[in-house]
């Protein structure tokens, strides 16, 4: 998530502004893409020209491992459901063949008769 991240020359982080568009007069500033799960630590001023925030990734929580196997078993389910829709329509196909089938027989047996 895009953030304005106003820092000193220390690369000490003293505020984060999330929705910000313009970089405040007179303070030390940049635009920093915060991914998700990561925590902005501090900012990398060793080059002054070309700062470089510096993360911090926070351990993933109980819930968080929960929310993933929710989503794969949800993708799992999708598959499952997709595959099965598929195997029913190739058994309607196959039981209006053995009707049919079994119609011509029916003719056939009958003509038979005759």
């Amino acid at each position: 998530m895009r953030a304005l991240v106003i820092y000193d020359l220390t690369g000490r982080v003293w505020q984060i502004i999330y929705g910000e568009e313009e970089v405040p007069q007179g303070l030390t500033a940049a635009f920093v893409d915060i991914p998700e799960g990561a925590q902005l630590e501090r900012m990398d001023v060793t080059d002054p020209g070309n700062p470089k925030p510096v993360f911090h990734y926070l351990p993933e929580t109980d819930i968080g491992r929960l929310q993933k196997q929710v989503e794969e078993l949800e993708g799992e389910l999708t598959d499952t459901q997709l595959a099965l829709a598929e195997q029913y329509e190739e058994n309607l196909s196959l039981q209006e063949e053995v009707t049919n089938t079994q119609l011509a027989l029916v003719e056939l047996y009958e003509g038979k008769e005759v």
